[in-house]
């Protein structure tokens, strides 16, 4: 019903095709198998009720209120019909459900005062639970605060009482509602977080990621960015769990938002943003799709990266007037104002900001009104406009205090006499457990006195002695994993410090591929791979011997504070052992590839050594994003399978010549990735010969054996 509720209605449709059955014409049980097929072509008369039941639940969950109550209606129908007091009450209690959701709390009084007239003390537990809930809810909507208030605290004080946690949670959450309509953010934030600490490892999905969601944006209202960023981190997993896209579109836009403001860390919001962007395409869901462009915009413009912003604002501004949302249009026209600000674009600004105030006014949105000439009266101060901009701050104290007072209206009866209340009730509640709690220590007061008199010196000694211990450790962990990430032969980054970084260093790659290729305005081919050489050295293979011990030692040690001192600044070198190393610099620092493979030839050539030593390098090499416009279609294990490979190759042509000698791996400017599914080394050959990935060598390409390549399967894997 959550997670897919358009299938939901679907099953259900296909279940009511069939037949209902009469119970009086059921088989004999013993019947086994007629009594088995006949289940599976009619249906009873409680499968039939619950069916409309489900089905009106599903379609209300899919936004289908009116196709929702028909199906209700149904099964109080059939209900009715059947003189079935409790079926007929639980689908009452359903359309009540529906009518909250319309905004209609007096029907819902009405349907619910009915559902409880069938209702008897035989009647399953969780439906007067549930009425419970509803009715207390009811009353909220009709604005009878402090009714819904002791509703709600007396359903929790009795699923306290019976052991109900989810019970005691579902209060715990509509108080904090009732909370937040009185303006009382720590209240209900306390509240909000009560429901998830008694939800615990439960599987309520839907409550937990409800409550997480409202407590991160509480904490955002109130400054509190990192819990806010917990709680908002919380919601979108629990959504995940649910397994509803909508919702974790809507959760995904929410923790953008929340990391943007919270940790001023607009990268991340972008990543979050775009990963919802590609959920909200696959659902062709056109409203979340709009309201994506517009944060992905803002964050854009919060990096200024202006370009970007400017594209992403222009698509949600289309998107928005093919909706006709008009609120969101102003949001839009404001941040494209606040851009054309930035860029130095007044005229444009000016026209953005006037627009975005005409739909206010249009609308009469107070909220939106207050933002415009917020902004208008900036715009005119910077452009020393001192008479426009006195006339838009007027504008926009008046109608903050028309929107202070309006709110202080609203809250004043709500708000009256709810804290003194409250706060006799919890100093009630706090007597009587302070007076269960002196009544238990008075009993055992002595003999903790007397304990804590022996233990505590004992406690100091232990808590010292481990303190210094556990400093000690500390430190020889942090040495321990130095020494872990560094060749002790050589002193250079080893394989595993290239593993920890290289996931890393391979995500940042790709997303700036998606950027290049989401920008249709950029022509020229992507420019800002990573450069990756697999660097074969012969005379570090067998030099321990060839040398010894003592002298191989001492040449590697050599060759390492020799080769840190030679390499580029910017670039990276990792000792892979058994002679090979990783030689790492992006694009960027490179002016030609040509010259930075010489310069990596004349630096092993040119280390002094008084032993002869075999200096004729095999270079594999590639780029990454290997596949510019898939860069996801290959992990780090597949992209070093290729580098593996076109090092090979450099080994054939080495053997061949008896030089020295380098390969590069190209792969050509098109969405080749479905090629390279399968085998990947098998897949990179078939591709090289048929031309999608180019080849680049010190020698002739031609003399290289790419068959020879292939490794060859002694037995199936």
């Amino acid at each position: 019903m959550l997670s897919r509720p358009s299938e939901c209605v679907a099953l259900t449709n296909f279940f009511l095709q069939r037949k209902e059955i009469d119970p009086a014409k059921l088989v004999n049980s013993r019947q086994d198998f007629d009594h088995q097929e006949m289940t599976k072509r009619y249906r009873t008369r409680e499968q039939s009720q619950a069916a409309w039941q489900i089905q009106a639940l599903c379609q209300a969950n899919e936004g289908l209120l009116l196709p929702a109550d028909v199906s209700i209606n149904r099964a109080i129908q059939l209900a009715k019909q059947y003189r079935q007091t409790d079926i007929e009450a639980a689908s009452l209690m359903i359309k009540a459900k529906l009518a909250l959701a319309q905004q209609e709390p007096a029907q819902a009084a009405t349907l619910l005062a009915d559902a409880g007239r069938q209702l008897t003390d035989k009647s399953p537990r969780h439906l007067q639970e549930s009425l419970a809930l509803l009715q207390a809810s009811t009353l909220l909507h009709q604005h009878k605060s402090d009714e819904a208030r002791l509703a709600f605290e007396q359903i929790r004080r009795q699923a306290q009482e019976n052991n109900q946690p989810v019970q005691q949670a579902w209060a715990n959450y509509l108080l904090a509602d009732y909370y937040q309509r009185l303006q009382q953010d720590e209240l209900a934030l306390s509240h909000y977080i009560e429901t998830l600490n008694l939800l615990g490892k439960r599987q309520q999905f839907y409550l937990k990621a409800m409550a997480a969601e409202q407590a991160a944006n509480i904490n955002a209202d109130l400054g509190a960015g990192d819990q806010a960023i917990h709680y908002a981190n919380m919601a979108t997993s629990e959504f995940e769990l649910l397994g509803n896209p909508s919702l974790l579109i809507s959760s995904l836009l929410n923790l953008g938002r929340v990391t943007r403001t919270g940790s001023h860390d607009a990268s991340l919001a972008l990543v979050y943003f775009f990963n919802a962007l590609d959920l909200a395409k696959t659902l062709a869901d056109a409203d979340h799709v709009a309201q994506l462009y517009l944060e992905i915009g803002h964050s854009y413009r919060v990096l200024q990266v202006y370009s970007e912003a400017q594209h992403y604002l222009s698509l949600a501004r289309a998107g928005f007037e093919r909706s006709q949302n008009m609120p969101r249009q102003i949001d839009t026209l404001l941040q494209l104002g606040q851009l054309y600000v930035a860029q130095e674009e007044h005229s444009l600004a000016l026209t953005e900001f006037e627009q975005a105030l005409a739909l206010a006014k249009q609308l009469n949105d107070v909220p939106r009104l207050i933002e415009c000439h917020r902004l208008l009266a900036q715009f005119f101060e910077y452009s020393d406009q001192p008479a426009q901009a006195l006339a838009h701050h007027k504008a926009y104290h008046g109608y903050y205090a028309q929107a202070s007072q309006l709110n202080r209206m609203l809250t004043q009866s709500l708000v009256q006499d709810s804290d003194q209340q409250l706060q006799q009730e919890r100093e009630l509640a706090g007597l009587q457990q302070n007076n269960q709690q002196i009544q238990q220590e008075k009993q055992h007061f002595a003999t903790l006195a007397v304990s804590l008199s022996l233990v505590v010196p004992l406690l100091l000694y232990g808590w010292l002695r481990n303190q210094i211990r556990s400093r000690r450790l500390q430190q020889h962990n942090l040495e321990l994993q130095h020494s872990l990430l560094l060749e002790s032969r050589t002193g250079l980054p080893n394989w595993r410090q290239l593993m920890h970084r290289l996931p890393q260093e391979m995500a940042k790659s790709q997303l700036r591929s998606e950027q290049w290729y989401l920008n249709e305005a950029e022509a020229q081919p992507f420019n800002d791979k990573i450069y990756y050489l697999l660097l074969h050295v012969p005379f570090m293979v067998d030099l321990s011997e060839r040398l010894g011990l003592m002298h191989a030692t001492a040449l590697q040690k050599e060759l390492g504070t020799y080769l840190q001192g030679r390499i580029h600044p910017e670039a990276r070198l990792y000792d892979l052992r058994e002679g090979q190393f990783m030689y790492v610099i992006s694009q960027r620092q490179v002016n030609s590839l040509q010259h930075t493979i010489t310069s990596l030839e004349r630096m092993f050539a040119e280390f002094p050594s008084p032993f002869r030593l075999d200096q004729r390098l095999a270079i594999g090499i590639i780029g990454h994003p290997f596949l510019p416009r898939e860069p996801r279609a290959l992990d780090d294990m597949r992209l070093g399978d290729i580098l593996y490979l076109a090092m090979a190759a450099a080994h054939q042509l080495a053997d061949q010549t008896g030089e020295k000698a380098w390969v590069e791996l190209l792969a050509v400017d098109c969405q080749q990735a479905a090629f390279f599914h399968g085998d990947i080394r098998h897949c990179c050959i078939q591709a090289i010969l048929k031309g999608l990935v180019k080849v680049n060598s010190s020698h002739k390409k031609q003399h290289i054996d790419w068959h020879a390549l292939a490794p060859e399967l002694v037995m199936p894997i």
